[in-house]
């Protein structure tokens, strides 16, 4: 289930948000310490779905500023007027814990544990002493400062799925999302969602129209695989919105999501089981390659992995930019003897680097400031090397833009002088955010052929997709939705 809270802050609102969460909630929390001069029984009248009457302090992360008595009287009331479900804390003075436990009529009782620092590593104790109590569902909530944190959820959730009782059970926090997606999946009994961006009741909350409609939480089973992007950051990947999709699109019941690593070996060793597949990204890409018990010969040649695909009981790694490009690249004729400069000479240039001297094409590096960098990798890729300030005297057919220059927020750079672009030019912009680069924009108005950093993106994920699935990609709808993530708004 997805549990919307309504978090006010004023009845007015709070009356709005119900009516606009109803197309999303399987359940609605009234968090009443964010409702200014709430009003119980109209807000229970008009909720339309179960509700969870929650009235929270703020040592538990609420904004109750009165005494316990006071606020233990509010879910006495909420009792009296037949809410489904009160929701009270363990840190509740024990007299009024009990007397709310052994007088909550037919309204059911969630007690809650929340921990906003970390994760224990050993969550059962807890959860032994909170299974004692006559609750009717018990929820642990943990702040995760290492995505490993969140496997300690799914054991908690593993033991109340042996012991039959409903739990609620995920981590807090941007490395504790995964569980928050998940925690459906491995047994919980809801996770929650936000109405919308800014709305969230607690840190890391996810959209409950991003869990109902991207991660399709209510439907994930037991089986379901993981895939995702691992890196650091994750936090602006678009994977999760195509992958998701195309997923949706062809059937395949699985999931991907962000996950925000750092230590590459104790995380594939931790969720191995758990997986089906991985992208990579920065600053991942050669760290992963020694998980692997096979790398592809391109991914070999380029020194870098940045997608692992299960092969029975082994893994693989492929490097898909080096492809990605070439399938941008292809319908604009072949690349054998062509004059190419690259501009960057980090890990995307290294990838497209390889591809296109694989087919045969004359390269040129660029360097802007460190040299030893480029060199090193002119040498492995057999290419000229040039500085950034001399490209008016390189021969060039087609011209690559693999560094960052362009890229938002930073649009009206360009790491390419217009007055170099000539009709007769291939210009390929790996950036993509924004679609229409200046580089790309002052290619198109010298009238210059332009490859969008769109289709490399696309290309690259929808061989990812085949890899995984063995399925031919929807690449058309993953196109789509990049642009309509991209697109201005009005």
């Amino acid at each position: 289930m997805i549990c919307v809270p309504i978090v006010g802050s004023t009845m007015d609102r709070a009356r709005k948000d119900l009516d606009a969460c109803q197309k999303l909630a399987d359940i609605i929390e009234l968090r009443l310490d964010l409702i200014d001069g709430f009003d119980l029984p109209l807000l229970l009248k008009e909720a339309g779905k179960p509700c969870i009457v929650t009235n929270r302090c703020k040592k538990d992360g609420g904004q109750f500023a009165g005494t316990e008595e006071e606020r233990v009287e509010i879910l006495r009331r909420a009792i009296e007027l037949g809410a489904d479900y009160i929701d009270i804390e363990t840190s509740t003075p024990g007299p009024l814990l009990k007397s709310i436990l052994e007088n909550k009529g037919g309204v059911k009782v969630i007690l809650s544990h929340h921990d906003f620092t970390r994760t224990p590593d050993d969550l059962i104790p807890l959860y032994d002493l909170m299974n004692q109590m006559p609750a009717d569902v018990l929820k642990i909530v943990t702040y995760a400062s290492d995505i490993n944190d969140n496997l300690t959820l799914f054991r908690l959730l593993a033991r109340a799925r042996k012991d039959e009782k409903q739990m609620i059970a995920f981590c807090m926090g941007e490395k504790g999302e995964i569980s928050r997606i998940l925690t459906v999946q491995q047994g919980g009994w809801l996770t929650f969602g936000s109405l919308a961006t800014g709305q969230e009741s607690a840190p890391g909350q996810i959209t409950a129209a991003t869990l109902k409609h991207i991660y399709r939480v209510n439907d994930l089973k037991l089986e379901t695989k993981v895939y995702g992007v691992i890196g650091d950051p994750v936090s602006k990947s678009m994977g999760y919105l195509i992958h998701n999709k195309a997923f949706q699109e062809t059937g395949w019941p699985h999931v991907y999501v962000p996950l925000l690593i750092q230590n590459v070996t104790r995380f594939f060793n931790a969720y191995e089981p758990y997986l089906g597949g991985l992208s990579v990204t920065m600053p991942h890409k050669e760290a992963i390659m020694k998980a692997m018990d096979r790398i592809d010969p391109a991914a070999e040649r380029i020194g870098a992995v940045n997608t692992v695909v299960s092969e029975g009981d082994q893994w693989a790694g492929h490097n898909t930019d080096y492809s990605g490009a070439l399938k941008a690249l292809e319908p604009h004729g072949p690349l054998k003897d062509k004059n190419i400069l690259i501009i960057g000479a980090g890990g995307t240039a290294k990838a497209i680097g390889q591809g296109v001297v694989d087919q045969g094409a004359k390269l040129t590096l660029t360097y802007n400031r460190n040299r030893d960098k480029a060199q090193e990798l002119a040498d492995h890729l057999q290419g000229k090397l040039i500085s950034i300030r001399d490209v008016d005297q390189a021969a060039v057919d087609i011209l690559i833009n693999c560094s960052p220059v362009g890229m938002a927020p930073n649009t009206n750079d360009t790491p390419y002088p217009a007055r170099l672009l000539k009709k007769e030019l291939v210009v390929f912009d790996s950036v993509y955010n924004p679609m229409a680069t200046r580089l790309l924009k002052d290619a198109q108005a010298a009238g210059c052929v332009t490859i969008s950093g769109v289709e490399l993106f696309v290309h690259q994920a929808a061989e990812q997709f085949e890899l995984w699935t063995g399925k031919p990609a929807p690449i058309d709808l993953m196109r789509r939705v990049v642009e309509d993530k991209l697109a201005p708004q009005q």
